[in-house]
C-alpha cells in the first residue's frame, strides 16, 4: 500500500466500516505494523478521529434541537454556556474578546473583498 497519508486514512477507514468493535486504539494497534504508523502518526489521526466524532455529536445535537423548534442561536448559546460553566468570567471574557476580535477581522475582509 502507498504510504501516503491518504493511503493510510483509507485504510483505516475501511478497517474501522469494517470493524465490528468500533474501537479506534484496538483498530490503530492492529493496523500499526501493516501501515507502519509512528508514534507521532497514531496520536495524529487518533485526534483527528475524536474530532470528527465530537463534530457528529453537535452536528445530532442541533438536528434534534431543531427538530424540537429550537433555534441554531438558542443552541448555540445554550451549548456555550455548558462548555463554559467551569470557567472563570476572566476565561470567559477572554473567550469572547478572542471571538469578537475574529468576527470584526472577518468582517473587514469581507468589505474590502467587496470594494
Amino acid at each position: 500500500m502507498e504510504q501516503t497519508f491518504e493511503g493510510i486514512l483509507s485504510s483505516l477507514l475501511d478497517g474501522y466500516e469494517k470493524s465490528e468493535s468500533k474501537d479506534i486504539d484496538a483498530l490503530l494497534k492492529e493496523k500499526n505494523e501493516e501501515l507502519g504508523l509512528t508514534e507521532e502518526g497514531k496520536t495524529l489521526i487518533k485526534k483527528a478521529s475524536e474530532y470528527i466524532d465530537k463534530f457528529s455529536e453537535k452536528t445530532e445535537s442541533l438536528e434534534a434541537a431543531r427538530e424540537e423548534g429550537i433555534s441554531m442561536k438558542r443552541w448555540l448559546t445554550e451549548d456555550l454556556e455548558k462548555g463554559m460553566k467551569d470557567l472563570s468570567d476572566q476565561e470567559k471574557a477572554d473567550i469572547f474578546e478572542g471571538l469578537t476580535i475574529k468576527r470584526d477581522e472577518q468582517l473587514n475582509q469581507n468589505a474590502k473583498e467587496e470594494r
